[in-house]
């Protein structure tokens, strides 16, 4: 079972959180870096982190999954 949130994340955590976030970021293409806000990859991964998650990789890649979900098409 994973924990709640307490309200906080000790040093630890957010230096975790930091790295996945600039790897997360790193990991989409320009085109895509520009449609989107780093703000938003730290939104996404900081409410799986109050669930509880530390994984790095499963942080990492929900929050791009979720990023480029939400992508618009071109359709040319």
């Amino acid at each position: 079972m994973k924990a709640v949130y307490s309200g906080a994340f000790d040093p630890e955590t957010i230096n975790l959180l930091r790295s996945v976030l600039d790897e997360a970021w790193e990991s989409l293409r320009p085109e895509q870096q520009a449609q989107r806000s780093k703000s938003l990859l730290a939104v996404i991964i900081l409410k799986l982190a109050a669930t509880g998650e530390r994984d790095p990789i499963r942080l990492r890649t929900h929050a791009v999954t979720e990023v480029t979900a939400s992508e618009p098409t071109i359709d040319w």
